[in-house]
């Protein structure tokens, strides 16, 4: 598997479509994450370029608004921005794509597409005690690892899911994205 952030579009966008073309050229599994807002708005064609080849997507809330906003949907339907990205161009048609957006202590919202059919459904978050945390930077590199990681040991998607939340939630528990 091939994993990216959005980040590398501004230190090297044309590396990162090499690497895009290779993952799928090589039926290689890749799996893109937004990163930032800014990136929709200064590089969009680049984000599209990177999801057109992605087999798994992941943005948070804002990305996800930010996204409904530039292709045209209501930015606080976050639910059609999901479907919308899984439903979008993809380059290789081996795998479905998986549109995964958070959404902080709100359900993660998970769109799968077959290239027939789009199926939706959330995930709860189960709620931590406000006192307990500590610090969110991180949270979300801490939900896609998770993700990845149970992905890699071949659990279904919600299962994958719910195993990035709970490594996210360790991560918030925490100062700075530390496990001891």
């Amino acid at each position: 598997m091939i994993y990216s952030t959005g980040f590398f579009i501004t230190s090297n966008d044309e590396a990162l479509k090499k690497v895009c073309e290779f993952a799928t050229e090589h039926d290689k599994p890749f799996a893109f994450n937004f990163g930032a807002v800014f990136l929709l708005l200064i590089a969009k064609d680049s984000v599209l370029k990177c999801i057109e080849h992605a087999d798994y997507v992941f943005c948070n809330e804002d990305e996800g608004s930010a996204y409904a906003k530039v292709v045209g949907i209501d930015e606080k339907d976050r639910v059609g921005a999901a479907r919308h990205i899984a439903e979008s161009k993809k380059a290789n048609t081996k795998r479905p794509r998986v549109s995964i957006i958070t959404q902080g202590s709100d359900s993660v919202i998970v769109a799968t597409n077959d290239g027939k059919d789009t199926k939706v459904f959330e995930v709860e978050v189960p709620k931590i005690d406000k006192s307990l945390i500590v610090d969110t930077n991180g949270a979300g590199d801490a939900f896609t690892g998770g993700f990845l990681a149970a992905l890699a040991q071949g659990k279904d998607v919600e299962e994958c899911v719910k195993d990035g939340i709970k490594l996210s939630a360790l991560v918030v528990q925490r100062l700075g994205a530390t496990f001891e």
